[in-house]
């Protein structure tokens, strides 16, 4: 009597077995790899905030002075949901990051995008491709940078090596300036009484020079 032509189901058990194998082990391999999407959002509100014995409201992001953190790794998608919450109009520039055939991302108001508006949401959205490091994001319109900003951790990709000894600890550094007065109007304003970081030096060229008389004081 000659052999059945059937296939056991045991025999049928183990090939779909192999052939679901052979078909998400590629995946799982290039998920390793490839980035991932990471969600954040920006609610930009008034605050008050208290800086060298000086408390005043100021435009920030989540009410925090300076701005969140961004951590990604390089290959990473990033969804930046921003929710104007104050009367400004508002856009965000993200420095530094490459926005490769995505220039609608990158931020400058009435350049690559008209402002966010009040009571307006928009989302960011960007890929990090071939970067990594430690960048900064700012407000892009007026002069909301001076309280709008925050950095941007990129960090390599898994299972890559460091050009450099891995460091043991990363703490970003942040520098920025506190206008005691006028906060938005720096920019056309003279006379203000400043915290600085950096002193006047004893040579001519190591001074500013002071302001002329006529300049509008806060």
């Amino acid at each position: 009597m000659g052999a059945s032509l059937v296939p056991s189901p045991a025999f049928v058990g183990f090939y779909l077995f192999s052939f679901i194998a052979l078909c998400l082990l590629p995946g799982l391999a290039l998920s390793k790899d490839e980035g991932i999407t990471r969600h954040y959002k920006f609610d930009i509100k008034l605050q008050n905030v208290t800086r060298l014995c000086h408390t005043k409201s100021i435009v920030t992001v989540n009410g925090q002075f300076p701005g969140p953190r961004i951590v990604a790794r390089e290959g990473d998608r990033l969804l930046i949901k921003v929710v104007n919450h104050v009367s400004n109009n508002i856009s965000i520039h993200w420095h530094g990051i490459l926005q490769l055939q995505n220039g609608w991302a990158d931020g400058p108001a009435y350049i690559t995008q008209c402002p966010i508006q009040t009571g307006q949401t928009y989302v960011y959205n960007y890929t990090i491709v071939g970067q990594r490091g430690t960048l900064w994001w700012h407000a892009h319109i007026s002069w909301l940078r001076s309280t709008l900003y925050g950095p941007i951790v990129i960090l390599p990709k898994r299972n890559a090596s460091y050009p450099f000894d891995k460091p043991y600890k990363e703490v970003p550094i942040i520098f920025g300036v506190w206008f005691m007065h006028c906060h938005l109007e720096v920019h056309t304003s003279w006379g203000l009484k400043m915290a600085w970081i950096v002193l006047n030096g004893k040579l001519p060229n190591q001074k500013v020079l002071p302001p002329p008389a006529d300049l509008p004081k806060c």
